[in-house]
């Protein structure tokens, strides 16, 4: 307990000071972190004899990361003391930044074009190869699409913060309560008490930040995006899971002493925060 405290004491401001200073900061922190979880899933996949193309497989994830960024967005973000770096970020943005159908399109050609030379089931290369960038990819683009909204780093952060509150919360819940069991196939020491545990702490983490920080719809609302935060982290950690399970792994990686790898750290934050900035565009559409 005592070395994944100190872990998360260094790894907490390493990923949350870049998403505040965003720029050129921010776009760094995503792409490394983009890097290392898709290999660390694709290190999966080998382990079990499939065979991904990794040297199409990582550029496509990066790719779709950055796709439609918008380098007004990103002047936009960029807090003042960056503003030096903010005119060749958006220049090198309008360079690689495309569509993300575009980018879709190209790597489903380039993929399957290349797997028509490969003689040992294609197939399985094929999606193995497309599965891991648009599900680490996509879904990380989203954070960056959260963090180029009106007080985009509130709600990131508020999306942090939530989903923390949870996982710490069910940990501790069902370190001293759990006693049953609820997905024993997948993640053994998970408890239903541990996790009504991490529901309850989340929605009472998003009441509280929806008045301490600067997003909308106060804490009615705060507490309903914490309550299902809550609930998808925990199938994102389910899904990490499955992989591990099937693949005999223990963690996805060594990134982190104490923590496992990139997508351990990922796992409940991959389906959190796309949620916020899917309700928050939700919202924006139907009710403003």
């Amino acid at each position: 307990m005592q070395t994944r405290i100190i872990a998360a004491l260094i790894a907490i401001p390493i990923v949350v000071i870049p998403i505040y200073l965003g720029g050129i900061w921010g776009l760094l922190l995503g792409v490394g972190v983009t890097i290392l979880g898709t290999q660390e899933l694709y290190n999966m996949f080998l382990v079990n004899s499939y065979h991904p193309a990794r040297a199409i497989g990582i550029p496509w994830a990066v790719l779709l990361f950055l796709s439609g960024w918008d380098p007004e967005q990103v002047q936009r973000s960029s807090i003042p003391i960056t503003g030096w770096l903010t005119e060749p970020t958006t220049l090198l943005l309008r360079w690689i930044s495309f569509p993300t159908d575009t980018i879709l399109v190209v790597g489903f050609l380039v993929t399957l074009t290349y797997c028509l030379f490969v003689h040992e089931r294609p197939v399985e290369t094929w999606l193995v190869t497309s599965l891991v960038p648009i599900y680490i990819g996509v879904m990380l683009g989203q954070i960056v699409s959260l963090r180029f909204l009106d007080n985009g780093y509130a709600y990131v952060l508020f999306g942090f913060l939530v989903t923390w509150a949870n996982d710490s919360a069910a940990f501790f819940v069902g370190v001293k309560a759990g006693k049953h069991k609820i997905f024993p196939r997948l993640s053994p020491k998970k408890s239903w008490e541990g996790t009504i545990g991490g529901w309850v702490f989340a929605a009472l983490a998003g009441a509280f930040l929806a008045t301490v920080l600067p997003v909308r719809n106060g804490p009615l609302f705060g507490a309903l995006i914490g309550l299902v935060s809550g609930i998808l982290a925990l199938f994102g950690d389910l899904s990490i899971s499955m992989f591990k399970r099937q693949f005999g792994v223990k963690d996805s990686g060594t990134f982190f002493r104490g923590h496992g790898g990139m997508l351990d750290r990922l796992d409940s934050l991959l389906f959190t925060l796309p949620f916020i900035h899917q309700s928050i565009l939700f919202y924006e559409r139907f009710f403003s």
